[in-house]
């Protein structure tokens, strides 16, 4: 029992040590206060600066993460995580949370063909008033091991699979975060989740997607040039991951296929949904046109094809909102310019698990008015 807080000594490490091994094993055994208490230290270790506490707590908050979510603030522990998995704690201030590190995640991994504007990077090292670089916030990051590091990376994976609308919940309010830094920090941070488990966020995708490109808001011309390597990044992460995901550099349309039926469509230059096609089942794949200019998408349950414009006209728009009025979500509605229903007998039976299915289906289009669907 701790009446104030410490430092952790060596006994209470081992004590919490077994402790937590229980709660992670045989969660039944350990009364709720015995869970209360093993998970405000582990959040009391999480926040401090010694490595040794730093990776202990991360593995035995992941470990245990089921027992321990109801005893602790998750998405702080999740942001925590983020920020020790990218190199940038929150001890740096404010100028050294500036200082873009990304190493345990690969230097150089900005999209080319997915460049939002012109020409940018990801956020370099932030400068003093009088020119010279901030070498104090850079001797603090690099204080940092690649050992914890890897131990971040390695327990927000692990808390992904064990709870991933809890994540995903807290990658969009990190997203939506007025700090460009936090926004940074998402963005590298969902690539991470979607490599590991891009099967249990695809339900997330449109609420995750709507966030990404929300970040990107051209009203703020600066914080945009400073994220769009980071994004370029996630784009590329998603569209290799999904195949109900497509890019087109040129217009800077996105285009996501959703659980739910939906495929929207984004515009990344206004960083705006632009339209939606409602279709009937799972959207399993979608194809941007090579002039970006038309969308395929195929759903599962209904065996639809379907081919629509991402960006309606003005006109088309408003004639849409005299039918819908009052509905919100019917804003931006489109209706297939062609359709046609694929027979039973090109798809596998039904008791095969939905992404299976999902990895044999390819959407391409091998000209500008023709569309190529491979089952």
């Amino acid at each position: 029992a701790r009446s104030a807080p410490r430092a952790v000594d060596g006994e209470e490490l081992h004590a919490l040590t077994i402790v937590c091994v229980i709660a992670a094993d045989f969660p039944a055994q350990l009364p709720v206060t015995a869970r209360s208490m093993a998970a405000t230290m582990l959040q009391t270790l999480l926040a401090s600066r010694g490595e040794r506490e730093q990776m202990m707590a991360i593995e035995l908050l992941s470990r245990g993460f089921a027992t321990f979510r109801a005893h602790v603030d998750s998405a702080m522990v999740i942001r925590r995580l983020v920020g020790i998995m990218l190199r940038i704690t929150e001890d740096q201030g404010e100028d050294g949370g500036r200082a873009g590190r990304a190493e345990a995640l690969g230097r150089g991994a900005v999209l080319g063909r997915a460049a939002l504007v012109p020409s940018s990077s990801a956020p370099g090292t932030r400068r003093s008033s009088d020119g010279r670089a901030n070498k104090a916030s850079d001797a603090r990051m690099g204080s940092v091991s690649f050992a914890v590091v890897g131990a971040a990376k390695s327990g927000l994976q692990r808390i992904s699979a064990l709870d991933m609308p809890v994540v995903s919940a807290t990658l969009c309010s990190m997203l939506c975060d007025p700090s460009v830094d936090e926004r940074w920090r998402a963005l590298h941070a969902v690539g991470v989740v979607v490599q590991a488990h891009a099967a249990l966020l695809h339900e997330h995708l449109e609420a995750v997607t709507s966030a990404i490109v929300g970040s990107l808001s051209p009203k703020r011309a600066t914080e945009r040039r400073r994220l769009v390597g980071a994004a370029g990044t996630c784009v590329r992460v998603l569209e290799r991951s999904y195949a109900c995901v497509s890019f087109h550099a040129e217009t800077q349309t996105l285009a996501v296929g959703c659980t739910n039926g939906r495929c929207v469509a984004f515009d990344l230059r206004t960083g705006t949904r632009t339209s939606v096609l409602d279709m009937h089942g799972l959207v399993a794949a979608v194809a941007i046109s090579p002039l970006g200019n038309l969308v395929a998408s195929f759903a599962l349950g209904s065996r639809e094809l379907c081919v629509w414009d991402p960006q309606p006209s003005a006109l088309a728009m408003f004639a849409k909102s005299l039918f819908w009025p009052t509905d919100a979500e019917a804003h931006g509605s489109v209706a297939p310019t062609k359709s046609m229903t694929i027979p039973d007998g090109f798809l596998v039976h039904s008791d095969v698990p939905v992404l299976s299915v999902m990895r044999t289906i390819k959407l391409s289009w091998t000209g500008d008015s023709t569309v190529l669907l491979q089952i």
